[in-house]
């Protein structure tokens, strides 16, 4: 019998290949690519993909997870304290790059924005540390939170995206975003409870 390592092991595995495979089949195939080319391209059962990913949103959302995770926060992570606007942007406009290729298939996820919210903040203390010494060095305004700064990324790289906006124009807003969190000529945010308001969005996060 095989001990319960071993078995999550194995299923840890299934989930790596099975999300590799996504990526492959729906960049190529769009909406038009189905469960059962994603599970034969991973060299699983079907029967194994659903047991992971119930359906075509938890697998789209997966796939965007992974694509967040390992290619957009460690360019985040890694901007130049020499050119800390440039490398933001950078970071951000290969964010939204995957979001305008991959279009077809990150419609089955819903709220994207929401979505990358969620994964920008999984690591909150780690973001603000970032925003934290941004700030202290004079590059952030100084009454920006880690929601703040998720939420306005969200907000605009979704938008952009989905009104098929072209690359300079994108990057045009992400710089008109860039100036909103600079401190230089700020003005004091309103309170997020006030009166006239909705305030802000809650979002809960998965661990």
């Amino acid at each position: 019998m095989r001990s319960p390592r071993s078995q999550r092991s194995d299923a840890s595995a299934n989930v790596t290949r099975i999300v590799a495979a996504a990526r492959e089949v729906f960049a190529r195939d769009g909406d038009a690519a189905t469960l059962s080319q994603v599970a034969a391209a991973a060299g699983v059962a079907s029967a194994t993909l659903y047991r992971h990913f119930p359906n075509r949103r938890a697998l789209a959302a997966a796939v965007y997870e992974d694509i967040v995770e390992n290619e957009i926060k460690p360019a985040i992570g890694a901007l130049s304290k020499d050119a800390p606007r440039e490398s933001f942007l950078d970071a951000l406009s290969r964010l939204e790059d995957v979001m305008f290729k991959q279009q077809p298939w990150l419609a089955s996820i819903g709220d994207l924005a929401e979505l990358t919210v969620r994964l920008l903040t999984r690591d909150r203390q780690r973001l603000n540390a970032m925003i934290r010494v941004a700030q202290e060095t004079g590059h952030l305004r100084s009454d920006l939170t880690a929601d703040d700064v998720a939420t306005f990324v969200a907000m605009v790289t979704t938008a952009s995206v989905a009104m098929n906006q072209p690359r300079p124009l994108r990057r045009r807003y992400l710089s008109l975003m860039f100036d909103a969190f600079s401190a230089t000529g700020s003005t004091p945010l309103p309170p997020v409870d006030a009166p006239t308001g909705r305030g802000r969005a809650t979002v809960t996060l998965d661990g």
